[in-house]
């Protein structure tokens, strides 16, 4: 490979310096030769005429010939000849280098090897003057022969002059126009001031290389930010908000009868839910109403009990039921998906650098130490936790793979304890009574295990005492395992292999205690079951293109039982296509087996929206299938559209060989602000067509605003944040009198976002309650650039059943200009580029502005409040300098107190 940059020979070459020197000599020798009186320019005489000291003529005409500057140029179309330069390569602003170069007429011809050398592009140059490359990422190869007259990059061939490329002293010359054509670049030729740029590097390996560097910094940035600036714990009142849930079901036919009702209160009681329904049971005519209550309370941040359930409930264990009794645990409300941080690791070249992706995003780098071992700590979350992982080469090499970790369900974090203990009357007609005892430990961040006691009484048959055990890991990385026994009920295994998101086989297999009498947690007469899925995505770069399948075997008293299916799934522009075949085979106790194979086709198209308003916005499905032997079994197509928000019609046909012909179904569905509908009709060919209707809503009463709202969801066990935006002039952080209302702010409360009215008022409702969630304002929705919100960001826990109100001040914001200066042996000068950290004496808050070209910065939007300003550690560190700390004041209008300029005076040490 060259690596010689030649700049030591090429020096004696360059006239342009010369130049530069002769034309100084000119301006300080004519005058002090020039005889008294006379003009040392500007005159109109002839310079021959003038009584010029022979050395300075003598000295011009020797100079003539080497200053091309100092003539008129007139470009030779025809002029071929090589005029040796010295220019300036730069990269963008990336990278830049004295080179020796050629002028050709306007035409740079550039070094090529220092070209590649400076954007990253591994090369290697023959003594004959074959150049060969490679540009990644793509394995592009590029090939420059001195002898050829063909340039190559990849697919593109360029034919070029003889005259615009040169190989000489090992170093092979190209024009820049030439070789910006064949690497689809844009470069510039300004022979003013000697300057050949790439005006745009972010296609080569080191523009490349600088984004993702810069990408690595911004994660880091992130990683290290702090959390919300205010934290509002869960408020918790004697009483407070009142939500109604309601639902109604008619049939066409008798709708009375085989009509069905609920209706559901609830309201925030001592800080918990609290919450009554009615259901009807046997028709609304019948009368017959089934009646539940119950209040759960949430202690986060308890490690003894984080749940207490009163009333009707569901049991604690892996195998839930409803029972009316008492219900407590130390696990949390909502489980963290977050279950530690686990490490991802490998080998590769040495040198390399290696990047993780989750979701598109980087969330950790390493480099490859000498061995090629790279490794990181990644945070891991329940189910599959796929991380992209990108590799990178010193020339821009890239390698994409990637690694799959499934955190099983039952995994806690290491060292987590975990209890449940429940008791009550049974709901359902499984039993009496019924309690469980549940206790799970955290072992490692790799396995986890699980004991405790099912307890069942009941009158007709004999009692059930069950104590079950369980152990769930993951050995390595693609495996996971879950074994779980339960006396006198089964033995269960599972295994769940997943090397990729590209390929994963899973297997589970089960034996039944047969001699059980009257079995609650287990299916009635079941002895064994083993079953097998399998996923593989043959091309991983097209992830609509993938085959999956399973087979699963039942063995009972009663006989056997086995289905299989194989399927694939294929994408064309707006259409999904999945075939697939299926068979199921039946062995009844002392008979003969019976097989059925069916094949079948689902179908999906998407919306086109290029295409015109109304066919744009139609989606339709189509479900075919076959069986073996007897011809169509079942097909499907359905149509549907948004005809306006909130309202779709669906419209199809439906055959089904078992109900003896086609029938036409009719669907509109309604989302509107207050309530949701579904109204279905189902008109068969034979026989009389029926109708169903469904109304579904909630009732919502906002105690801030003193008014009822109403929502199309389930309401209860929601909650929602209201309050009033408004321009705190005296930065008291309370609405107070005469202060002004502000709307059309926009604030965003997780993944909701409300915006404000011309009272201020605004409201969200939906969220989860006792669980914080993030509430900002979108600072670029507000009027004024100097109004800004006293907290950038809060996390509030949302109360159940209720809204909760949070008021958002905006103060009046200040301007802080200034100026860093250096000061060193030599003198001081401004110091451009530089970060400077404005901190909150109070809260310990930082913001940072970098100064301009001159030194000077200028920080918009300073909330009211005391500040210490002060240039970077790393700028200081950088220079050798130390600094002073400036403290500015802004007051609650908005001015800055004291000194209009802050200036900031760096020292330098060495």
């Amino acid at each position: 490979m060259n690596a010689r940059r030649g700049a030591d020979r090429a020096l004696a070459l360059d006239p342009w310096p010369a130049a530069a020197v002769a034309g100084t000599l000119l301006a300080l020798l004519v005058p002090m030769v020039l005889p008294p009186g006379l003009p040392a320019q500007g005159t109109a005489a002839r310079r021959d005429s003038q009584p010029v000291a022979p050395a300075v003529r003598t000295l011009a005409a020797a100079l003539a010939d080497t200053v091309p500057m100092f003539r008129a140029e007139v470009v030779d179309p025809t002029d071929t000849t090589a005029q040796p330069v010295m220019i300036e390569l730069r990269i963008g602003r990336l990278a830049r280098a004295t080179v020796p170069a050629y002028r050709v007429r306007t035409e740079a011809l550039i070094p090529l090897t220092q070209f590649l050398q400076m954007a990253e592009i591994l090369f290697s140059l023959t003594p004959e003057g074959h150049l060969d490359g490679t540009v990644d990422p793509g394995g592009i190869a590029l090939r420059v022969d001195a002898r050829s007259d063909t340039l190559a990059f990849g697919a593109r061939r360029l034919t070029i002059d003889p005259a615009f490329k040169r190989f000489e002293d090992n170093e092979l010359f190209v024009g820049a126009e030439r070789l910006a054509d064949l690497l689809g670049l844009r470069i510039t030729v300004d022979w003013n001031e000697l300057v050949v740029s790439v005006v745009d590097a972010s296609g080569l390996p080191i523009g490349r290389r600088l984004q993702r560097e810069a990408a690595r910094e911004a994660f880091l940035r992130r990683r290290g930010a702090g959390g919300a600036e205010r934290v509002l714990g869960l408020d918790r009142t004697r009483w407070g908000g009142v939500v109604l849930d309601y639902s109604l079901f008619l049939p066409s036919t008798a709708p009375l009868d085989g009509g069905a009702y609920t209706g559901s209160v609830g309201a925030d009681v001592l800080g918990g839910s609290f919450e009554a329904a009615a259901f009807s049971r046997s028709g609304i005519e019948s009368g017959d109403v089934r009646l539940e209550a119950s209040w759960s309370g949430v202690w986060r941040d308890s490690r003894l009990v984080r749940q207490l359930s009163v009333g009707d409930a569901l049991s604690t264990g892996p195998r839930l039921r409803p029972l009316q009794g008492v219900s407590i645990t130390n696990s949390p409300y909502v489980r963290p998906s977050l279950v530690g941080s686990y490490r991802y690791g490998g080998r590769i070249e040495p040198g390399w650098v290696v990047e993780a992706y989750r979701g598109g995003q980087l969330v950790a780098f390493d480099s490859a130490d000498a061995s090629g071992a790279y490794g990181f700590e990644l945070p891991s979350y329940y189910g599959e936790n796929p991380v992209d992982l990108v590799a990178y080469g010193p020339f821009g090499e890239v390698r994409s793979f990637n690694q799959t970790y499934r955190v099983l369900t039952q995994l806690l974090p290491a060292g987590q304890f975990e209890y449940g203990i429940s008791a009550g009357d049974c709901r359902a007609t499984l039993c009496d009574a019924t309690a469980n005892l549940d206790l799970r430990y955290g072992m490692s961040r790799r396995w986890t295990v699980r004991a405790g006691l099912e307890q069942l009484w009941r009158d007709t048959v004999p009692d059930l005492t069950q104590p079950y055990a369980a152990i769930s890991g993951t050995p390595v990385h693609a495996l996971a395992v879950n074994v779980e026994a339960l006396a006198r009920g089964f033995a269960r295994a599972a295994v769940n292999v997943e090397p990729s998101l590209h390929l994963r086989v899973a297997g589970d297999i089960a034996a039944y205690e047969p001699d059980t009498r009257g079995p609650a947690l287990t299916p009635q007469g079941r002895l064994r079951e083993w079953g097998l899925a399998g996923f593989v995505r043959p091309i991983p770069s097209y992830t609509s293109f993938y085959v999956e399948g399973g087979v699963r075997r039942t063995t009972s008293t009663a006989g056997s039982f086995t289905q299989g299916r194989v399927g694939v799934s294929y994408q064309a522009a707006q259409v999904r296509f999945l075939p697939y075949l299926r068979m199921e085979r039946t062995t009844p106790v002392g008979g003969a087996a019976t097989q059925r194979s069916f094949a079948g086709l689902n179908v999906f198209m998407l919306p086109r929206l290029w295409w015109n308003s109304f066919w744009g916005t139609l989606w339709a499905r189509g479900d075919f299938e076959m069986e073996d032997g007897q011809g169509l079994r079942t097909a499907a197509a359905i149509v549907g559209r948004e005809l306006w928000e909130g309202v779709r019609l669906e419209a199809g046909a439906r055959y089904q060989r078992e109900l003896g012909g086609t029938s036409l179904v009719v669907t509109l569905q309604t989302y509107l602000p207050g309530a949701r509908t579904t109204t279905a009709i189902d008109a068969p060919s034979r026989g009389t067509a029926t109708g169903s209707f469904l109304l579904q809503g909630s009732a919502v009463y906002n105690e801030t605003a003193g008014v009822v709202g109403f929502t199309p969801g389930p309401s209860i066990q929601r909650g929602g944040l209201a309050g009033r935006v408004f321009i705190d002039d005296n930065a008291n952080g309370r609405w107070d009198a005469g202060e002004s209302p502000a709307g059309d702010v926009r604030v965003r409360v997780g993944n909701y976002s409300a915006m404000s009215d011309s009272s201020g008022s605004f409201r969200v409702w939906g969220l989860l309650p006792f669980e914080p969630v993030l509430m900002t304002i979108d600072s670029l929705s507000i009027a004024s650039p100097l109004l800004v919100p006293a907290f950038g960001s809060a996390s509030v826990a949302p109360s159940p059943n209720r809204f909760r109100t949070v008021d958002i001040p905006l103060v009046h914001a200040g301007v802080v200009e200034g100026r860093v200066q250096l000061r060193t042996p030599l003198g001081e000068r401004e110091i451009g580029g530089a970060s400077v950290i404005f901190t909150n004496r109070a809260t310990g808050q930082r913001q940072a502005v970098v100064t301009f070209s001159d030194g000077a910065f200028y920080m918009l939007g300073v909330r009211p409040g005391e500040y210490d300003v002060a240039v970077d550690q790393r700028i200081l560190d950088a220079y050798g300098a130390r600094g002073d700390v400036a403290r500015v004041t802004i007051g609650p209008d908005g001015r800055l107190l004291g000194a209009a300029l802050v200036e900031l005076l760096l020292i330098a040490e060495r």
